[in-house]
């Protein structure tokens, strides 16, 4: 028996269930193989998975969506690591009903001298999940 963490969420009619990339080779995956769109403060990452993909040997429901959260390497204290992978939770909570399922997405923000502010994450984020497709266009904010 497979366990899968994650919020449930209605989706006309289906239920979509959202569940954390946590494995070092699901972000290579997803690294290697899908596309990116990149900005001032994120880059985001996706990858549509085939259907016959497995975890182990268990095959991953088609109806998950999987999201990882990471940042980039000059953060040094775990402070502030854990402050920009919240920012990131808290921006992708807004789209996380619009995004369809099926996907790998990991978000990551870069380096810089000071952490955005929450509506600057929001902004690209949204710029950017509708530049890979998994937005409509009218999402987007």
């Amino acid at each position: 028996m497979v366990l899968f963490l994650g919020s449930r969420i209605g989706c006309g009619g289906m239920l979509k269930t959202t569940q954390t990339l946590r494995w070092n080779y699901e972000f290579s995956r997803v690294y290697k193989r899908g596309t990116f769109a990149t900005g001032r403060y994120l880059s985001v990452h996706c990858f549509k998975r085939s259907p016959h993909l497995k975890h182990n040997l268990t095959p991953i429901p088609p109806d998950l969506l999987r999201v990882g959260f990471t940042n980039g390497h000059g953060r040094r204290t775990a402070v502030v690591r854990n402050r920009a992978k919240r920012l990131l939770r808290a921006a992708f909570s807004v789209y996380e009903k619009s995004v369809p399922a099926g996907y790998d997405v990991i978000f990551l923000m870069k380096t810089g001298e000071d952490l955005p502010t929450y509506q600057e994450v929001v902004k690209e984020m949204g710029r950017h999940l509708s530049k890979l497709g998994l937005l409509d266009s009218g999402e987007g904010i």
